[in-house]
């Protein structure tokens, strides 16, 4: 019989983390599952430590050459048994009841296409503590990518019909939810079910500066999905956001605050979201730019900026600093 879950992994010159990936997918309390690891073409060590394990819920692709994560995550799910796809990466860790929490979720709610977890980070903290629905998701996506890739577990029809576009790694995962949000529900399970590691050294670490670029793009996508266009200097202001562009002027800075009380009131005339839970998205993404312009600023660039602020982005900026120095 097929397993009710293809749990699929990608790897590409794992040796350091991999040991302790696989056994903590193997370790899962729940028993129902296979393992596809592929490898994307490793050099070192990678496959003896996968062939060390003789374990026959693995089904391990070696591939000839390295041709990317979108690609090898593909194949793993066209070779895929399973009704669920459970995603892995190679240099985190499961923890024991992640897969069986996201199972009954998905066996209890039809309308779930994705079930996505809070992770514990490398210090020790964790992302998010609240449980969230769909909406939460939704209106997050707009502004960056809500949903670690590494926790999701999808319905594999789903991922069948829409599948990960090469042409947008490293921003592959936050390209597919922005298209799978508008085929079923989301929902993120309360508890921290993975231990993610975040890693300097990491493909996505080390290509930053091209995922923000592709994150304007797959921003202006959600954005325009909503029917959300004609706001003032929308496309740069989307620009400047998505990319985290901290080197904008004073004047920028105080279209791009004026943009953001625009797309509230938007919100507010269409009925889109929830008012406070929208308003309370769209102010924490906008202090977080903010925080982040002024630390990312020489001073003397950050004395106009900041005389231009209201008097409660003026405080923000302030009780920063002020928290930095204690």
């Amino acid at each position: 019989m097929s397993p009710l879950v293809s749990v699929v992994m990608a790897t590409f010159n794992g040796e350091e983390y991999i040991q302790e990936a696989i056994k903590s997918v193997l370790n899962q309390t729940f028993k129902d599952f296979e393992f596809i690891i592929v490898d994307d073409g490793s050099t070192d060590n990678t496959a003896q430590i996968i062939n060390g394990f003789q374990d026959d819920r693995i089904y391990y692709l070696k591939k000839d050459y390295n041709s990317g994560i979108a690609d090898s995550l593909n194949l793993g799910i066209s070779k895929a048994k399973g009704k669920y796809i459970a995603r892995m990466d190679d240099d985190d860790v499961c923890i024991p009841n992640r897969l069986k929490q996201q199972v009954d979720i998905l066996e209890k709610r039809e309308d779930v296409i994705l079930c996505a977890t809070n992770v514990k980070l490398d210090k020790g903290s964790i992302n998010k503590l609240k449980e969230e629905e769909h909406d939460d998701i939704k209106m997050q996506l707009l502004f960056n990518n809500a949903i670690v890739h590494p926790t999701v577990m999808i319905l594999k029809e789903t991922l069948r019909e829409h599948k990960y576009n090469s042409e947008k790694v490293p921003s592959e995962d936050y390209d597919l939810w922005s298209r799978l949000i508008w085929e079923g529900e989301f929902y993120k399970i309360k508890e921290a079910l993975l231990f993610y590691r975040y890693r300097e050294l990491s493909e996505t670490s080390q290509r930053r500066k091209e995922q923000l670029l592709l994150n304007v793009g797959i921003s202006k996508f959600m954005f325009d999905k909503l029917g959300i266009k004609n706001l003032p200097n929308n496309e740069e202001n989307i620009r400047i956001l998505a990319s985290h562009d901290y080197s904008i002027s004073g004047k920028e800075m105080r279209g791009l605050i004026n943009w953001f009380e625009s797309l509230k009131q938007a919100n507010s005339n269409d009925e889109l979201f929830s008012i406070e839970k929208f308003n309370n998205v769209a102010n924490a993404n906008l202090e977080q730019f903010l925080i982040s312009f002024f630390s990312n600023q020489k001073l003397i660039k950050k004395v106009l900026p900041f005389f231009n602020l209201n008097f409660d982005n003026k405080i923000l900026i302030m009780r920063y600093y002020f928290d930095k120095i204690k």
